[in-house]
């Protein structure tokens, strides 16, 4: 029943971020099963990263410690974060590792709140209903932030905003509020880490549900 509600779920997020990907290598991180990654079967090569072994779907799939992606600097032409930095302890270097490993453009979703009532129906539901998942065993830490605060943080990366507005519908909006961001990288830094960068890394690190000759790490290549 979980499975059926988010799968279907899933499909809705593809369909409304379709038409912002950019080239043909995809990455969706903080994954979760999958299922968004799989809908998006026109969007190239794809590839789902989280921190567990959460995948259903039939996509290559990567765990990965959730510090450093197995993945060389500017790896994916595209990168999705989907209702995911407020699952992380520290949003702000999860955010870090995504601008590193993408060339040209994160397209972000986030659960955000206006008011003290939006925060407490996020705070309250939020964590509740993903308790469901994957027995337990999804992280809950409810970063959640203000529309702004979300923004400033991004610009703070060199990233330039090129689209903001709400998604899901009207019953949707009444305790969930999910705002979309596309986030472009400037052409001086589409080859760059965030704040300096690094070189990508190998698969030592991770568990890869995935043959690793598919991993994008340094001097790899997609296939």
């Amino acid at each position: 029943m979980v499975q059926a509600l988010l799968r279907r779920y899933a499909r809705g997020q593809a369909a409304a971020v379709r038409p912002l990907v950019v080239g043909r290598r995809l990455l969706d991180l903080g994954a979760g099963e999958g299922w968004v990654a799989a809908a998006l079967d026109d969007a190239g090569w794809r590839c789902a990263a989280d921190v567990g072994a959460f995948g259903r779907a039939p996509v290559p799939y990567v765990v990965y410690d959730g510090a450093r992606l197995p993945f060389a600097d500017g790896a994916f032409d595209t990168t999705l974060l989907l209702l995911v930095l407020h699952h992380c302890a520290a949003p702000d270097a999860a955010l870090d590792e995504a601008v590193r490993v993408t060339r040209a453009r994160l397209v972000v979703t986030e659960s955000v709140y206006r008011n003290r009532r939006d925060r407490f129906w996020l705070d309250l539901l939020d964590g509740r209903v993903n308790r469901l998942r994957h027995g337990g065993r999804m992280a809950v830490p409810r970063a959640f932030r203000a529309p702004g605060a979300w923004r400033t943080l991004f610009e703070s990366r060199g990233l330039r905003v090129a689209e903001t507005r709400w998604l899901g519908s009207r019953w949707e909006r009444l305790v969930h509020h999910p705002f979309l961001y596309v986030l472009d990288k400037p052409p001086g830094r589409a080859a760059d880490g965030a704040r300096g960068g690094g070189g990508g890394q190998t698969t030592s690190s991770v568990r890869a549900v995935v043959s690793p000759r598919r991993l994008i790490a340094k001097g790899g290549s997609a296939r």
